[in-house]
């Protein structure tokens, strides 16, 4: 929370502390609900959460913060802020909010969103003034499901995690440590306790100089070669299509897969950053020894080490990864290069299926890639392309332009061969993995009066070979658009429509075709906020799917949130009612949740949901949370049979002590 602002009185702090609580909050929400499907409870969203939650304890200081600190807020591109820092190089002290709508770049929506996190003190900080702090988090959470056998896993359903994290100007340290649902814990498997455990420490060097040691992620340029963590793909937000990499960082999540574990250095001079990193762990796979040669088909990412077959293949094959980037930035425009090593102490052979036909296999791959970006005028273009050692060939390019201050438009084109793979990739594309595509993505946003926004996106796809879910080269079309209002600072609406066709595979017998298959989805959602305590939230949805066969899909919920003035405790409900014809025609919905951690749950079939969360301090310094959630499927008539009721209770508790 920013400062007491004392010439204000206590009262006021209050209520204003309360408030940005709410936008925070709202901002944190946009982000998660802008990906909305393409996230999972597991995805990797913890460096900006992180980011987040010291934001919100320490603001960004308009008037003396670096690129870096803007970099923080992920919601700005490198052009947005470099025009953001040559206003204030230009204009001097900025005093308030509504003076940064002159930058350029900088609309109504962004401001709003990145509001919550700004100060503007009168001041310039002094290097190396950050504040010391240190965190201790537990979190428990156990789901109770009458349709689920414990019996088949070697531990208990809870879930536990703990974390301890030290911030300071100079150096960073922590440890993580994490048991799953159904793991072991002080017995059989893991006998030592927690079965994921990991730690980070990284100190500063000189002036600009960092080394990080033990867990650490790495993401350079635009995807291609390596990105670790979580990035925006196509989303609500149809124009920031853009990668700003934050390049190493110690990593802090509980993804047991997307992470380096050894040494790496961020070393500056001059316009040049240099980044290398070497990296060596055990990850999970199924490993098969045939005539002492040891094999493996594939990397297992679930995380879970809960019956014998997934203990067996817990930590069972050695990767090692070195590679380094290199990247000079002079005014505007910058370029870097990036290649990474990967080897394995076994052999990939995949399987014969035909989408594996082309993907490389063998005990190691190298991966290289030069990307750039930069603006030309109200312009800002940026790109990779990258290179494998068997042909691979992939390039992304794009284009972001603001050509009025109440337009802004996106171009992105991906090019990417059959060959082409790299196990740290994570590119904006439309599969799950960059390779074999060819495509086009258009974005706008516009605000063609005052307080209507209207953005959208079209994106048209092509795999010239066959993927996992088809049987033969195949092609689709995505489509988004959502119209906004905002009446008042206290009120605001929108309407989405979204729409995917693309071909998938159907077996009837001894054959394998290509259908049709398409998804549209319509989301009616108010929000509003009664008073500074009181805030309401209420949707509507529907699906509608269609393959062989029909199915359509209905969400309505309504949230509530208080947070009284003056109180040192806040809560917020929902109670949600679904009813869909199948899992095709799903729906998804954000919910709030605990400190770092958040829920995206899929609604199908027939039934009511509902949670409560509470969030209560005790002084200064301890913070503690707690959630219940129960979902009740309702019977299902499916022409044959009536379905009998069933439900689940998912309950979570959390304590932060900060020091």
């Amino acid at each position: 929370m920013k400062r007491v602002i004392t010439i204000f009185g206590f009262i006021l702090f209050a209520f204003l502390s309360r408030a940005q609580e709410q936008k925070i909050g709202r901002s944190i929400e946009d982000l998660l609900e802008a990906t909305g499907e393409n996230m999972s409870d597991d995805t990797d969203i913890q460096e900006i959460l992180d980011d987040w939650e010291n934001l919100q304890e320490n603001p960004i200081n308009v008037n003396s913060a670096t690129k870096e600190d803007f970099q923080k807020l992920h919601f700005l591109s490198d052009v947005q802020i470099s025009n953001l820092i040559a206003y204030r190089n230009k204009s001097g002290t900025i005093y308030t909010l509504y003076e940064l709508a002159a930058v350029d770049g900088l609309n109504q929506d962004i401001l709003q969103k990145i509001e919550p996190f700004l100060s503007f003190e009168d001041r310039v900080e002094t290097q190396g003034t950050k504040r010391s702090s240190t965190d201790l988090l537990f979190r428990a959470n156990r789901t109770f499901n009458s349709q689920t056998d414990q019996s088949k896993y070697e531990g208990s359903p809870e879930k536990y995690y703990v974390r301890m994290k030290h911030e300071s100007a100079k150096y960073e340290y922590g440890v993580i440590a994490e048991k799953d649902p159904g793991e072991a814990f002080l017995r059989k498997s893991n006998k030592q306790g927690f079965d994921y455990n990991s730690g980070f420490v990284n100190f500063g060097i000189g002036q600009n100089n960092r080394l990080f040691l033990g867990d650490y992620s790495v993401s350079f340029g635009q995807g291609l070669v390596a990105w670790q963590g979580f990035s925006m793909g196509k989303s609500v937000e149809t124009t920031q299509v853009f990668r700003t990499a934050p390049g190493v960082r110690s990593y802090t999540s509980t993804d047991e897969n997307q992470f380096f574990r050894g040494i790496a250095a961020q070393i500056k001079h001059r316009i040049f950053t240099f980044s290398p990193f070497v990296s060596y762990h055990k990850v999970d796979a199924s490993i098969d020894t045939i005539a002492a040669v040891r094999y493996f088909g594939a990397l297992q990412t679930t995380g879970y080490h809960r019956t014998k077959t997934e203990v067996e293949n817990e930590k069972s094959l050695g990767q090692f990864a070195a590679g380094t980037n290199l990247f000079a930035e002079y005014g505007n425009w910058s370029v870097g290069g990036t290649v990474v090593y990967t080897r394995f102490n076994a052999l990939m052979d995949r399987s014969d299926e035909p989408f594996n036909q082309f993907l490389p296999e063998g005990r190691d791959n190298l991966v290289a890639g030069i990307d750039w970006r930069g603006s030309v005028h109200k312009v800002y273009v940026f790109g990779e392309t990258a290179f494998t050692r068997n042909a691979g060939r992939a390039f992304i390019s794009g284009i972001t332009t603001n050509p009025a201050q109440n337009a802004e438009f996106s171009l992105v084109y991906r090019n990417i061969n059959k060959t082409y793979f790299s196990y740290f990739e994570n590119a904006f594309t439309e599969s799950s993995r960059a390779n074999d595509e060819h495509a086009l993505y258009l974005g706008f946003k516009v605000f063609p009066v005052s307080r209507i926004t209207f953005q959208g996106y079209v994106d048209f796809f092509k795999f010239r070979w066959i993927k996992y879910t088809t049987a033969a080269p195949s092609d689709g079309t995505e489509v988004l658009a959502q119209l906004s209002y905002v009446p008042s600072r206290a009120t605001n609406c929108y309407l989405r429509f979204f729409q995917e066709e693309k071909g998938q595979r159907v077996i009837d017998g001894n054959k394998k075709y290509d259908v049709p298959q398409k998804i549209n989805r319509i989301r009616f959602n108010y929000a509003h906020d009664v008073s500074e305590q009181l805030s309401l939230k209420s949707r509507i949805e529907l699906s509608f799917y269609s393959k062989l066969a029909k199915e359509k899909g209905f969400l309505v919920f309504q949230d509530i949130s208080f947070r009284p003035l003056q109180k040192t405790y806040s809560l917020n409900a929902r109670l949600a009612y679904f009813s869909t014809d199948g899992y095709n025609s799903r729906l998804y919905a954000y919910e709030n949740d605990l400190l770092y951690s958040f829920a995206i749950p899929a609604f199908y079939d027939r039934g009511i949901r509902a949670y409560f969360n509470f969030r209560k301090d005790f002084g200064r310094r301890i913070t503690a949370w707690f959630k219940v959630a129960e979902t009740i499927q309702l019977p299902v008539d499916d022409g044959v049979e009536v379905s009998s009721s069933s439900g689940k209770t998912e309950v979570k508790f959390q304590v932060r002590y900060s020091f």
